[in-house]
């Protein structure tokens, strides 16, 4: 299976973070820092205290600046939350404590080889969340006991690969339900890459719990592909028409081992959800004036409301669209994703469109 990296552009700062990378990672394999290991470790007090009542499973948070390499003009809190050897980070909307109706709230994952640190850097979704009002969770995966990158197990769980990603996150879930005010029915998840499979993941195995799913250049594995069973959920791929590391055809096997092409995937979900096979297309234009744009699926009359959409960009990789301003950019494409893929989650709820 070709390794699916997040590949960002470089300038000075992300070299600094590739430099503190080992240590990041060193601290989610051992699950142990000089930080743990103080008494500023104990939960926070005030509205935002968790009360840890989830059985078997307790991290415990504490409230940190948030990353220093490229500090953002956010808002609102963000947590970092550490339980034996894995760690998550949760942000809070400026508007938290002042709101009495629950939040929505969502996943954000990494990609294979990446960190939560990097992923909440370039996505761009607390600045978001500060002005719609939801929760953002950013996990960090383990290292593969063969392959050696962080990952989210997308295959079958087995000798060399024994992570339950699907325990672990769900029992994030569970737990942020359970401390904070999250609405339950409102629970989605977005990922980069081997994060967007996982999404995928997700929706086929606790589909119960997810309203809906985000892949920005994943897709699904082989595994998930034919062991899905979802009720209809709403899913939305993102993806780069020159993308040579999750190629748009797919990537399989004679043994049958590798990823589904994404036409095969939006296929998947529209048979799933009982949409509309044939989708409409909409032209996206080139807002970047590089030349190029895209086009837009979305395959409608879906069952409980549900949708079907794809964004496929001409001439774009294995990138995430948006904007580049902490690595030394300015907008790469014609869309930006985290407000594509808000405002897509924004439709529905665990029962379909709202």
């Amino acid at each position: 299976m070709a390794e699916l990296r997040e590949l960002m552009p470089l300038s000075r700062a992300m070299i600094k973070h590739k430099l503190l990378l080992p240590l990041i990672l060193f601290l989610v394999h051992c699950g142990s820092s000089d930080k743990e290991n103080s008494s500023s470790n104990e939960p926070p007090s005030g509205s935002f205290a968790p009360t840890f009542t989830v059985s078997g499973f307790d991290p415990r948070c504490e409230y940190i600046a948030v990353p220093e390499i490229y500090p953002p003009p956010y808002e609102g809190q963000e947590l970092s939350c550490r339980t034996s050897n894995r760690l998550f980070y949760l942000y809070l909307p400026k508007d938290y404590s002042e709101i009495e109706a629950a939040f929505p709230a969502m996943f954000s994952l990494h990609g294979y080889t990446s960190t939560a640190e990097t992923n909440i850097n370039y996505t761009d979704f607390q600045k978001l969340a500060d002005a719609e009002n939801f929760i953002v969770i950013y996990p960090q995966g383990l290292v593969h006991e063969i392959k050696g990158g962080t990952h989210w197990n997308i295959d079958e769980i087995g000798p060399g690969n024994s992570v339950n990603s699907i325990a672990f996150l769900e029992s994030v879930l569970d737990w942020a339900g359970e401390n904070f005010n999250v609405d339950l029915k409102r629970f989605y998840s977005a990922g980069m890459s081997n994060g967007g499979f996982m999404s995928y993941h997700l929706a086929c195995n606790i589909s119960s719990k997810i309203a809906a799913v985000a892949s920005v250049t994943g897709a699904m594995s082989s595994f998930t592909y034919d062991n899905c069973s979802a009720q209809p959920t709403s899913v939305l791929q993102i993806h780069g028409a020159e993308d040579t590391v999750v190629p748009y055809a797919g990537s399989l096997s004679a043994s049958g081992v590798g990823f589904i092409g994404i036409d095969n995937v939006m296929d998947f979900w529209a048979r799933n959800n009982n949409c509309d096979l044939e989708p409409t297309i909409f032209s996206i234009p080139d807002i970047s004036g590089d030349g190029q744009g895209g086009s837009h699926k979305v395959f409608s009359n879906c069952a409980n409301g549900v949708s079907v959409e794809l964004y496929l960009l001409d001439g774009m990789g294995h990138e995430w669209p948006g904007k580049y301003e902490r690595y030394g950019g300015s907008d790469a494409f014609d869309i930006t994703s985290a407000e594509v893929i808000w405002s897509f989650f924004n439709q529905f709820n665990i029962d379909g469109r709202m």
